[in-house]
């Protein structure tokens, strides 16, 4: 697909100039339809589990390996 093909008289067009400022494509894009405000970040996910105050990590007889 080429963007710069005219679709009624198949002339290539030139771009004459750039829309650069946030609002204004915004404000056309909201006249298109085709602007979609942006999500909100999703609620942040509930604990399911508490940590276990009398937890104890697994103690065995294996040496610790130290790198180096």
């Amino acid at each position: 697909m080429d963007a710069l093909k005219c679709s009624k008289c198949d002339d290539r067009m030139k771009i004459i100039s750039f829309i650069e400022q946030p609002s204004v494509i915004r404000r056309i894009l909201k006249y298109l339809e085709l602007w979609k405000d942006p999500r909100l970040p999703p609620e942040p996910l509930e604990i399911v589990c508490q940590p276990d105050a009398d937890y104890v990590p697994w103690k065995d007889d294996v040496p610790e390996i130290e790198a180096g």
